[in-house]
């Protein structure tokens, strides 16, 4: 990753790469309202679809034996037309004969919930509706219909894709073959043009003729498909459904996306049609947000590809939602959920800024296709933690990802950087979304001391001045006596039989004698007052362990050196 220093940085920020990417971030966020770049194709401010309601879940039958087979679903959605120009809606074929036309909205659909405290995908990287033909109905977005002959959605005009129609795979196609970000499909050589390989006849040439057939499909292929294991009975999931227009603007795509409830039951285990399971659909469509909205209580930030300077050289949007929990034993949980909305390149590598002594623990990943041998592998090096893709496995659009790790740094506002899988011409290497880092270390662990059972010291919380309610947390075998020394921070040394020493020994006091509880947990309160000025502590315990190493008399906790009032990483 390449680091950009701003005249208004120091020489140690510049230096440093956690500050650069808090302040980088910080700087992001004030500009969240500036004017987007645009992309390469864009028709002119009046070129406006909209995705007015999604609703009318429906199943459509399953395959396997459950619980681990596979159920189909599809939804309805209304699209309208409030801008000032007609909306292409040129054909994609549909039956065999029948010239495909490149040129109209294309529907990408995901399905998600929540699952131990995360937002997390439970759909396929499913096949995207291609819509064909725009009626000229009423409007729901305001004005009078200026009605067309259904191969463009015509100003203040609104159209009706049922569920059925959703589900037909007639029109159901391969999200790789979208181009998201310019909304762009080839005519020829595409799925509805050269069929599948499996039937009998195909590949036909690729010659711009619908030739596929769906004869010998059964209920779930080419739908939005859920894992039967991955569906919470009776509990509400969500659906979202995004419109990729060629040549909208990316200021008029905010009404493009939209999402809303929905629930299943199984009702028959060993049905394979539409009476294996019941689904409900909630009413709470919320229009303009995305799938990361329904995660309650996360911060989102949006960041997309700029380029190098014109209008061919940019790329689309990933989201990033977070949610950080804690501190629990002087950790904090940080969740991360990352959409690929309209990203044409994919992402590549997922990184984020930590401070350089910070401890990084417990790192997870999750995809969408419950895959081990494919999942991103995680590293924690120069003051970042990198999830790199394995190979065949980046980020694509309509994806969530998600990411997790503990650390004993509190979070600030910062950058998440995603690397890029492809470039588009021009593009740069990657792309950065304000979200919240690891960047506030209170409390820095300074390495192990010797014993055994061990005893682990850790801040509670932010050391900040007037915090009446800090203190320290010590963590061991129950019924643990110890006793906690401080001095001003030192140099370590060890003495035999290898026990790290981290205080002044020639200035240095106690906080007395203490005992964990039956759980084995101990809290000392270190009331920090307002009328302290910032400095360092360094803390660590003596502990009377069985067969203790220390002179025969004592074990040593891990040294902890805690920043009383102390700012950013150390």
């Amino acid at each position: 990753m390449v680091a950009f220093r701003t005249p208004a940085q120091t020489d140690c920020t510049a230096t440093n790469p956690m500050k650069q990417k808090i302040l980088l971030g910080l700087a992001a966020a004030a500009v969240v309202g500036a004017p987007a770049l645009a992309q390469s194709n864009e028709r002119g401010p009046g070129y406006n679809a909209a995705l007015t309601q999604a609703n009318s879940a429906t199943d459509w039958g399953r395959r396997g034996t459950y619980p681990n087979g596979e159920v189909a679903v599809s939804f309805a959605n209304q699209l309208c037309n409030p801008g000032t120009i007609n909306v292409n809606w040129f054909s994609p074929g549909g039956s065999p004969g029948a010239t495909i036309q490149s040129d109209h909205p294309k529907f990408g659909f995901l399905v998600a919930r929540e699952q131990d405290g995360r937002l997390v995908q439970i759909s396929d990287w499913s096949y995207c509706k291609h819509a064909f033909f725009a009626l000229s109905s009423p409007s729901v977005c305001g004005g009078t219909c200026q009605s067309t002959n259904g191969s463009q959605l015509g100003v203040s005009c609104s159209d009706v894709y049922s569920n059925g129609n959703n589900g037909s795979r007639n029109y159901l196609g391969p999200p790789a073959e979208i181009n998201p970000w310019l909304g762009t499909w080839n005519s020829t050589g595409n799925y509805f043009d050269i069929g599948q390989p499996n039937q009998a006849g195909y590949p036909l040439p690729a010659d711009g003729i619908y030739s596929l057939s769906t004869t010998g499909y059964d209920a779930v292929e080419k739908r939005v498909t859920l894992q039967e294991n991955l569906i919470p009975q009776g509990v509400d999931m969500f659906f979202q459904i995004l419109v990729i227009v060629e040549g909208e603007r990316v200021e008029n795509r905010a009404n493009n996306i939209g999402t809303n409830t929905f629930r299943m039951t199984i009702a028959n285990p060993t049905a394979t049609g539409t009476s294996a399971w019941t689904t409900t659909t909630g009413t709470s469509f919320q229009q303009g947000t995305s799938i990361l909205n329904r995660w309650t209580g996360a911060s989102i930030g949006t960041g997309s590809n700029g380029g190098t300077g014109t209008m061919a050289d940019f790329d689309g949007r990933f989201q990033v939602a977070v949610k950080v929990t804690g501190p629990t034993n002087g950790l904090w949980h940080y969740e991360y959920a990352v959409l690929n909305v309209d990203n044409h390149g994919g992402g590549s590598a997922f990184s984020i800024p930590v401070c350089p002594t910070a401890k990084v623990l417990n790192l997870g990943f999750r995809d969408i296709d419950q895959n081990a041998l494919n999942n991103w592998t995680a590293t924690v090096s120069g003051g970042e933690i990198t999830w790199n893709a394995a190979v065949g496995n980046a980020h694509r659009w309509n994806q969530l990802f998600n990411f997790w790790f503990d650390s004993d740094a509190a979070p600030v506002a910062g950058l998440a950087t995603i690397d890029q899988a492809t470039l588009l011409p021009g593009a740069q290497l990657s792309l950065t979304v304000p979200t919240s880092v690891p960047g506030l270390q209170p409390a820095v662990d300074l390495g192990a001391g010797c014993g055994t059972p061990s005893l682990q010291l850790a801040g509670n919380g932010l050391a900040n001045i007037g915090n009446a309610g800090f203190g320290l947390l010590a963590t061991s075998a129950p019924n643990t006596p110890f006793l906690t020394m401080f001095s001003s921070p030192s140099p370590s040394f060890s003495l035999p039989p290898g026990c790290n020493v981290y205080l002044n020994i020639l200035s240095y006091s106690d906080l007395g004698l203490a005992f964990t509880d039956a759980g084995g947990n101990a809290f000392l309160p270190i009331p920090v007052s307002p009328l302290w000025t910032p400095f360092d502590m360094t803390f660590q315990a003596l502990t009377f362990v069985p067969a203790p190493p220390l002179f025969g008399l004592f074990g040593l906790s891990n040294g902890l050196t805690v920043r009383f009032g102390g700012v950013g990483c150390q």
